[in-house]
């Protein structure tokens, strides 16, 4: 994650958004003897809401978990033929 000063951020903000929605890499933003921020894209924003959603039930936690193991290991794959119009 790049690390950007107040100070450049807030001469360069409009570039640091572009940037953080093309790459869809969080930018943090440091200020002097204050906390730091992190700049990230919406749609990332979003897309980890919904993950802690998910994941916050331990019973949902464990399926979506057993689902991609068995994902990665092929098994319960629908392989359907492609059909010619």
């Amino acid at each position: 994650m790049r690390t950007v000063m107040f100070p450049k951020a807030r001469d360069e903000l409009a570039g640091l958004l572009d940037e953080v929605s093309q790459d869809r890499v969080p930018i943090e933003i440091v200020r002097r003897d204050k906390a730091s921020s992190i700049l990230i894209d919406k749609r990332e924003y979003k897309g980890k809401l919904e993950t802690l959603q998910l994941m916050s039930s331990p019973t949902n936690a464990k399926r979506l978990m057993e689902a991609m193991a068995d994902i990665e290991a092929g098994k319960n794959l629908v392989h359907h033929p492609l059909v010619e119009n």
